[in-house]
């Protein structure tokens, strides 16, 4: 075998690899997969795949929502209720009740920047401070001087 036989033999062989490589074999693969995908056998696996990528949209359009509505939402929210707990707390204000409650409230804002300890106290002696407050305004019984033998 000379050089120039091997050089021609390899020439034909890169081109026929080329030809059935390049034009042939995807020319026959999109035949079979036009005609799997006119075949009826195809729907329920491109139904199948279908599903998932319709699960998979939904994943990424909640992901989304939560990255982006939800905030917004919180946000929103967080505004709507202070504008109505103002509008309470005005009402309120003016009513005796209010007047007690703005009374816990500056306390209970007092306390927030004290320990967790003193919060914990603070909060079994307010309903005690509560009640004396609501007591005060109240006549107190009179008691009879005597020489105590009725006490």
């Amino acid at each position: 075998m000379t050089d120039q036989t091997f050089a021609i033999i390899w020439i034909l062989s890169f081109g026929l690899y080329f030809l059935i490589y390049t034009f042939w074999i995807p020319v026959k693969t999109q035949q079979r997969i036009e005609n799997w995908l006119r075949d009826s056998e195809s729907d329920e696996t491109l139904l199948l795949a279908l599903e998932v990528i319709v699960k998979r949209i939904r994943e990424q359009t909640l992901i989304d929502f939560e990255e982006f509505m939800l905030p917004q939402a919180r946000e929103n929210l967080q505004k709507f209720w202070s504008g109505a707990m103002g509008n309470a707390a005005k009402e309120l204000k003016k009513s005796e009740e209010g007047g007690q409650l703005a009374l816990m409230s500056n306390m209970a804002n007092e306390l927030s920047s004290q320990p967790w300890y003193v919060q914990a106290a603070a909060s079994k002696l307010m309903p005690i401070i509560q009640e004396a407050a609501t007591k005060e305004g109240k006549p107190k019984p009179k008691r009879e001087l005597g020489m105590g033998l009725r006490k």
